[in-house]
């Protein structure tokens, strides 16, 4: 279970451990939007989510963007940290997991968000940003992720493992070879 003093790298490692039970809940949500897929052609590319508490008390939000052949699904661990703020992290099996920072999100509400609750603001992020486009600087610590709202910028934790991505940057502030790089 993910306890408010755990690091980041520890959310990750028990998050993973975690992995396969939330997939084996989420088939039969899956299932179902599949088949109401077929049913209603509307519901492509119309981002949603399902959340999840597991037995080990973890709780998830898995993004879903049903396209005509395929469902991308993006699954989020969240939790509170030891200072009552809210915190998440996107796990991938055999990739890169980010653990997203409070900061990001308070910069994310405050740009996109000001109204509701800290909860009701992480599942708007999780749903609207679910897609990670990542450049990683090769010689430095650096991570940059481009998300559909703006840009999140980070350092490595474990190397190409493991990043912290702990400041959100809007398209309305990027600079234009920025802007380019986001392209």
């Amino acid at each position: 279970m993910i306890v408010p003093s755990h690091s980041p790298e520890e959310v990750v490692r028990e998050a993973l451990r975690d992995l396969p039970a939330m997939w084996n809940k989420m088939k039969a949500p899956m299932a179902r939007l599949e088949r109401s897929m077929r049913k209603d052609k509307s519901l492509r590319r119309q981002p949603h989510l399902f959340e999840y508490r597991s037995h080990a008390g973890n709780n998830w939000l898995v993004a879903v963007l049903p396209t005509k052949k395929v469902l991308n699904i993006a699954p989020f661990v969240w939790y509170r940290g030891a200072d009552g703020y809210y915190r998440a992290a996107r796990i991938v099996h055999d990739g890169v997991c980010y653990h997203i920072s409070h900061h990001v999100l308070e910069q994310y509400a405050a740009r996109f968000n000001r109204t509701g609750d800290g909860l009701s603001r992480l599942k708007e992020f999780v749903r609207e940003n679910m897609s990670f486009g990542t450049e990683y600087n090769l010689d430095g610590n650096e991570v940059r992720v481009g998300i559909p709202h703006g840009y999140l910028i980070g350092t490595w934790l474990v190397p190409h493992q493991v990043a912290q991505l702990i400041t959100f940057v809007d398209h309305g502030k990027l600079h234009a070879d920025q802007l380019e790089q986001m392209d």
